[in-house]
Formats: C-alpha cells, sequence, structure tokens
C-alpha cells in the first residue's frame, strides 16, 4: 500500500470548505458566463486576458450558489459605476478584481447597493 504525501501549509479553513462545497454545486458554465461578463466589463482593455483558475471558480460559484448569476452579474456592472474601485482613490489604483468583488456577502451586497443606487437614479419617476 502506497501512502500519500502529506500536503504541507495549513489545512483548509470551514469557510473555504463551504466555498468549494458551494462551487462544486454550480455548473461550470454558469461560472464562466460570470467571468466572461468581468473581463467584458472591467478587464476588455487589459493587456493580458485572465483566465478563470480554480480559485476565481471557488469564489465565483460560491456568489452564484448564493445569489444567483444575475446578481452576481449586477454586483460587478455595480463594482463598474464605483468611482473610488475603478481608480478614483488617493492610490489612484483600480479594484475591480472579480474575487473581491465576490469575495463574501458583505461585498456582493455592497455593490449590489452601488448597482441599486445608479439604476435608481436613472428611473424617470
Amino acid at each position: 500500500m502506497v501512502e500519500e504525501p502529506k500536503k504541507r501549509g495549513r489545512p483548509l479553513s470551514e469557510k473555504s470548505l463551504s466555498r468549494s462545497k458551494k462551487a462544486a454545486q454550480v455548473s461550470k458554465e454558469d461560472k464562466q458566463e460570470v467571468f466572461d461578463f468581468w473581463v467584458r466589463t472591467l478587464k476588455s482593455s487589459a493587456r493580458r486576458k485572465p483566465i478563470l483558475d480554480e480559485k476565481r471558480s471557488a469564489t465565483i460559484g460560491a456568489a452564484i450558489y448564493d445569489y444567483g448569476v444575475e446578481q452576481c452579474k449586477q454586483a460587478i456592472e455595480g463594482c463598474s459605476l464605483s468611482p473610488f474601485h475603478m481608480g478614483r482613490n488617493k492610490m489612484n489604483k483600480r479594484y475591480d478584481d472579480i474575487e473581491l468583488i465576490l469575495r463574501d456577502s458583505e461585498h456582493v451586497e455592497r455593490f449590489l447597493g452601488v448597482y441599486d443606487s445608479q439604476s435608481d437614479e436613472k428611473e424617470p419617476w
């Protein structure tokens, strides 16, 4: 019997396990759809096109599991509407990574709030 080599480093936290379990229940097509929307919305002018790796896939999958595809897209759109996250800050740095936008419920809901506030201003009520 061959023993498997022990993995080095810290074991996965409960949060990480939960994120991967959620992500495993979401289709690859849905993850790819949200990722492609993020690339089109925020990274279209990037020199190198981002890739959908395991870490991003798990983050996107967990967010889709919790919020659905459309709300994830709205959160990405909300980030694009935030001047601070688009580089109007002291560092002149963009904070628009998919892992930031969909990191946890606090971030998703913050960007959904930005999206909702911008869409409310467009309504001719």
